[in-house]
C-alpha cells in the first residue's frame, strides 16, 4: 500500500492533496491500471482524516477517468497511457462537434473545408513555417507530391484538387508561399491566380523501378488496374501502352465505386497500383490485394519530380526560409 501524507495547514484542500498525490503516482506508473487502491476507511485511518474527505478525494479521481470505484468490488487504478488510437478518438470526437456547430450554422460541408483550411494556413503564416499548396487532378498524384515534400524541413503542406481549385480559387489565394503543380495544370492556374510568380512548374516522371516491372510482364497477360481516380487509372492506361504494349489492359477497378475487388482479382494475371495505395483503399480490399501478391506481380506506380524541377523548388523555399530566418537545420 502506497503511503501518503497530507499537510493540514496548506491552503490547498486536503481531499485535493490527497487526489493529487495518487493522480501523480498513476500517472508517473507507480499505480498501474487495475492496482487495487486502499479502501475509504483504510485510507482515512492511515492519513487520520475523516471517512467524507477521502470519499471526496475519491470522487474527484473518478471524475477524471482514474479510478473505478465498484460497490463490493473495492476502488481500482482505470487510467491508462493515452495511446496515439485514443488521441485519433478525440480529435475526431472534436471535429465532429464542430463540423455539427457549423452546419447549425447553415454552413455548407465544403463551405466548412474552406474555412478550416484558411484557419490552418494563418496558424501556419504564424509559426512561420512556408506554407506550399500541392495542385493536381488525381488524388495519387497528390499523395506522392506530398510524399517528396517531406525531404523538406518547416514546411506545411496542403493538397488541392485541380477541379476544385477552378470552383474554389480563392482557396489557395495570399496565404501560400509556394503553389506546385504539374505542367498540364501551370497554364490553367496561372490564369486564375494574381500572383502567378508563385507557381512553380514540376515535371512528373515515372521511377526507373516502375518502368522495369512493367517492361517484365509476360505477353497476353491480362493486367488490372486497381486506384481511386478515373484521372489516374487513365494515366496508367497510357503508361501501359507506352511501356508494356505486349499486355492486354482490363477495365479500371476504381475503390470508391461498386463491385467486388475479390472478383475483379480472379480475372487478371498482374495488377497496377498506385504508390501508396493503402492510403486509398478499405482494409478488406488492402488484404485482397495483399493477398493476390503473394502468387502474382504487383506494381506499384509511383511518380517523382524530375531531378531539375526538384533542385529549383529547393532553392526557392530555402531563399523563402533564408528571409524569414528560419533555421533549415531544424
Amino acid at each position: 500500500m502506497n503511503l501518503y501524507r497530507v499537510n493540514p495547514e496548506s491552503d490547498v484542500p486536503i481531499y485535493q492533496q490527497l487526489a493529487d498525490a495518487i493522480y501523480a503516482d498513476i500517472k508517473s506508473g507507480k499505480l498501474p491500471a487495475g492496482t487495487k487502491l486502499a479502501t475509504v476507511r483504510e485510507m482515512a485511518s492511515q492519513l487520520k482524516i475523516a471517512h467524507g474527505t477521502v470519499k471526496r478525494a475519491y470522487d474527484e479521481l473518478k471524475k477524471m477517468g482514474a479510478i473505478d470505484m465498484t460497490q463490493g468490488r473495492g476502488t481500482y487504478i482505470s487510467y491508462r497511457p493515452e495511446t496515439t488510437e485514443s488521441k485519433k478518438e478525440r480529435a475526431m470526437a472534436a471535429i465532429e462537434e464542430m463540423l455539427n456547430r457549423l452546419e447549425s450554422l447553415g454552413i455548407s460541408p465544403m463551405e466548412a473545408k474552406i474555412f478550416i483550411d484558411l484557419k490552418l494556413r494563418e496558424k501556419v503564416r504564424l509559426s512561420k513555417a512556408i506554407s506550399l499548396a500541392l495542385v493536381e487532378c488525381n488524388p495519387e498524384m497528390l499523395y506522392q507530391l506530398d510524399e517528396t515534400m517531406h525531404k523538406f524541413k518547416n514546411v506545411e503542406t496542403y493538397q488541392y484538387l485541380f477541379d476544385d481549385i477552378l470552383k474554389y480559387p480563392y482557396k489557395i489565394g495570399e496565404e501560400m508561399d509556394v503553389i506546385v503543380t504539374s505542367a498540364n495544370h501551370a497554364k490553367d492556374l496561372g490564369e486564375i491566380i494574381a500572383e502567378k510568380d508563385k507557381i512553380i512548374k514540376v515535371a512528373l516522371n515515372l521511377v526507373p523501378r516502375t518502368i522495369m516491372q512493367l517492361a517484365l510482364l509476360e505477353k497476353g497477360h491480362t493486367v488490372g488496374i486497381i486506384c481511386q481516380s478515373e484521372r489516374f487509372a487513365e494515366l496508367l492506361r497510357e503508361v501501359c501502352s507506352l511501356y508494356a504494349p505486349q499486355i492486354n489492359v482490363s477495365q479500371p477497378w476504381l475503390l470508391d465505386g461498386d463491385g467486388d475487388c475479390g472478383a475483379y482479382l480472379k480475372g487478371v494475371d498482374a495488377l497496377l497500383v498506385p504508390e501508396g495505395y493503402e492510403k486509398f483503399c478499405g482494409q478488406k480490399d488492402a488484404k485482397l490485394i495483399q493477398k493476390f501478391a503473394g502468387k502474382h506481380m504487383v506494381i506499384n506506380c509511383a511518380y517523382q519530380i524530375d531531378q531539375g524541377s526538384f533542385i529549383y523548388l529547393e532553392e526557392r523555399i530555402s531563399g523563402l526560409q533564408a528571409k524569414r530566418n528560419i533555421d533549415q537545420s531544424k
